[in-house]
């Protein structure tokens, strides 16, 4: 006769052993579904390959690589705004970006998240395919420059902003961002933080010698600290 402690231990293991056979769903998915999966729900096996888990193998059974993004499933032509960019995978891993199932919360479980790593070097530079930049006065400065210059495919921050490119930090210049760019914002910048000059008198100066049109974006001419100057005269 077994002791109370074994067949306790027995009989909870015999509960989980039928649970998992009539009920296998809530005992061995984690969680339901995605909506668009909802008509195979209870067929596992469309998804999984028996004691192997999910294959995508049998994702591409439905989802054909060459179509995804252009087609439904049931073939008709998609409308503008998908992103066709499952044919440039190195491989069908369906699975490194994709999940089905809606994880309880209290698994921790969370989405699968897409790398750039998954792509054909060849169009891993190609961000514009997929991504469309900020509508800022930065980026739009920015517009024929490759996003690697400041990004990098590991995250879309931080940023390494090339700064030579607009106004070099040589001498005095080396200082903290928010010097010149007051309260952190990247979008509008000042010269008159540290200068001496006021606005109007700056202003009549430029008048005098011969400059016109706006001269509130001081880096369009003043490159660095050393007196470069580009569009001295400039009337536009």
């Amino acid at each position: 006769m077994p002791k109370p402690g074994t067949l306790f231990i027995l009989v909870v293991l015999f509960g989980i052993i039928l649970l998992a056979i009539f009920r296998p769903e809530p005992m061995l998915a984690p969680g339901p579904v995605k909506p668009a999966h909802a008509a195979i729900a209870d067929n596992c096996f469309a998804c999984h390959a028996p004691f192997k888990g999910a294959a995508a193998e049998r994702c591409i059974t439905c989802h054909a690589p060459a179509r995804i993004g252009l087609f439904t499933t049931r073939g008709k032509r998609l409308a503008g705004g998908k992103a066709a960019f499952h044919q440039q995978l190195t491989t069908p891993d369906c699975l490194a970006c994709h999940t089905d199932h809606a994880g309880p919360a209290l698994t921790g479980h969370s989405p699968v998240r897409f790398h750039h790593d998954l792509l054909k070097p060849a169009v891993r530079g190609q961000c514009a395919t997929c991504h469309v930049a900020p509508a800022t006065t930065l980026h739009r400065q920015f517009a024929t420059t490759s996003c690697a210059t400041c990004h990098t495919t590991s995250g879309w921050k931080p940023a390494h902003f090339a700064h030579d490119r607009l106004f070099r930090l040589d001498r005095d210049h080396n200082v903290a961002c928010t010097t010149c760019n007051v309260g952190g914002n990247t979008r509008r910048y000042t010269c008159y933080g540290c200068h001496e000059h006021k606005p109007a008198a700056t202003l009549a100066e430029h008048r005098e010698e011969g400059v016109r049109g706006n001269i509130d974006n001081c880096a369009r001419c003043h490159r660095s600290a050393e007196g470069e100057r580009e569009g001295e005269g400039d009337d536009e």
